[in-house]
């Protein structure tokens, strides 16, 4: 079994969001603006996954922007049309390869599940896999209830976060991890 996480794993991040940051500057958004909203989108205070286009729009509003029109620049990159543009060059090559295998694929990512789901079906990387997890908390009880199901010297989890991903290797020892290091996760 393979499970992938989707952000900075399968999918540009941060280069989505610096495309987001480019679609509201031309509504006036400013840099520092537009992060500390995104920031404020983000999470809710206790740590809970909220983003999406309508928090981070709604979040905006409060700064007195008008919007509709900041849920329309933000949609500019997440319709079907953009999202499979911040792929990474290589993330379909990756999951056609895996699922010549024909092991399990299971998809977890950690944020706002409604808006994870929508990331994973534009982009086109949804049809690769048997299962799909979108947690706004923690990946550890979605493995908890895949190694109840499958051993867990089957099961390859790959992953972005260094931290996170030393403390899931630590609470099951026997899965295999790969570390998609980025430039932008601290290592």
């Amino acid at each position: 079994m393979f499970i992938i996480d989707f952000d900075d794993t399968l999918f540009d991040t941060q280069r989505y969001k610096h495309a987001r940051l480019e679609s509201v500057k031309k509504c006036g958004v400013s840099v520092d603006e537009y992060w500390q909203t995104y920031r404020e989108a983000r999470n809710t205070p206790d740590g809970v996954f909220t983003y999406s286009d309508h928090r981070h729009a709604e979040v905006l509003a409060l700064c007195g922007y008008d919007e509709k029109k900041m849920l329309a620049a933000l949609d500019e990159t997440s319709n079907p049309t953009a999202l499979p543009e911040f792929l990474f060059d290589d993330t379909q090559i990756f999951l056609d390869t895996l699922k010549f295998y024909g092991e399990p694929m299971v998809l977890l990512s950690l944020g706002n599940p409604s808006y994870q789901e929508l990331k994973t079906k534009h982009s086109g990387v949804a049809p690769y896999f048997d299962r799909s997890f979108m947690v706004y908390d923690t990946k550890k009880h979605i493995l908890e209830e895949l190694f109840a199901e499958v051993s867990a010297k089957e099961v390859w989890f790959i992953n972005d976060k260094v931290q996170e991903t030393k403390e899931l290797k630590k609470a099951f020892p026997h899965m295999r991890v790969v570390l998609k290091v980025s430039e932008n996760i601290p290592f």
